[in-house]
């Protein structure tokens, strides 16, 4: 049977290719319109520029690899905080219960438990790796931040000049994080109402300042202000407050009633992936905050040269995102 060419249009290929036609045109106009709007709203050109950032030096990498050393930190941590409360058990003191009031879930509270009962040479033993391996993994993790910020800023990382005090902050400055998620967990367990959402919710400040403090001592540009870490701040402090309520009112309970289930691959398991993300966090701040303070420095030099708000010679970024 011979098919003419007038059963070819009222068939429904043509229908679909005009369809994708005119998806793909859309698309076209919609890049257009952006391009044409992004002299005129930094923001637009913000979010285009970050994502060609991350594109261009791999941010996912990046942040895999941070989520390694924090593995290997948290492992140290663990450690150390196993051999103490090994000691805190010698003493009478009920560590599963304390830990629970703390805020812990009850899969985590009863791992902890388990930790401190060990004999005194295992709990020596403990704190002595556990030390060691803190500071090593403390100062490894502060390297590859440094070097995230460095590829985020696009710039060499200068020297270290005062070793010592860098290896305090980078000691502390994480702890006094897992106070604030402590704080926060012991309000809840002994507040009712909105006092213990409203703690959780205001936690995400301190990891905001946190945060500044420990992004404005990164390698960034020369120039840049206290006032150019606040975006990614921002960013990173709400980051870790979702990941907060989401381990605090949904996952928390989740683990404990499927524990027997999943066991510890499922704690090891989660524990990775929360890491990856916190690590994805860290790139995403440190490229915000570049781009931000770029845009922010091109337009000021544009406008004290008296050209405005026009776009730079460079191609639009939207043309180098294909």
């Amino acid at each position: 049977m011979q098919v003419t060419e007038h059963d070819h249009e009222d068939g429904p290929h043509p229908t679909l290719r005009a369809r994708s036609e005119a998806l793909t045109a859309r698309g076209q106009a919609l890049w257009a319109r952006i391009g044409e709007e992004r002299p005129r709203h930094a923001s637009v050109e913000v979010a285009f520029r970050w994502l060609l950032r991350d594109r261009e030096i791999a941010g996912g990498v990046l942040g895999g690899g941070l989520a390694y050393r924090l593995f290997f930190w948290s492992l140290a941590l663990t450690l150390l905080i196993c051999g103490g409360l090994g000691f805190a058990s010698s003493s009478d003191v009920n560590v599963g219960a304390d830990a629970r009031q703390g805020g812990l879930s009850a899969a985590v509270a009863h791992s902890v438990s388990s930790a401190a009962q060990q004999s005194s040479t295992d709990r020596w033993w403990l704190i002595a790796v556990g030390s060691f391996s803190y500071v090593w993994f403390s100062w490894g993790l502060f390297r590859a931040v440094r070097l995230v910020h460095s590829a985020a800023w696009h710039v060499q990382p200068p020297p270290i000049r005062n070793a010592p005090r860098a290896l305090l902050v980078v000691l502390l400055l994480p702890v006094a994080a897992l106070l604030l998620s402590a704080i926060a967990g012991w309000i809840r367990e002994h507040t009712v109402g909105p006092v213990g959402l409203l703690a959780t919710l205001t936690i995400a400040i301190g990891f905001g300042l946190i945060w500044v403090v420990i992004s404005s001592n990164l390698p960034a540009a020369a120039e840049a202000p206290m006032s150019a870490f606040l975006p990614g701040a921002v960013v990173f402090g709400l980051g870790i407050e979702a990941l907060h309520l989401f381990t605090v009112y949904y996952l928390a309970d989740k683990l404990a009633s499927s524990s027997a289930l999943y066991g510890v691959l499922g704690l090891a398991g989660t524990a990775l992936f929360f890491l990856f993300l916190i690590g994805r966090g860290v790139v995403w701040a440190a490229e915000l905050n570049a781009v931000v303070w770029s845009v922010r420095c091109e337009r000021a030099n544009r406008q004290s040269a008296g050209q405005g708000d026009d776009p730079p010679a460079e191609p639009l970024v939207a043309d180098r995102l294909g």
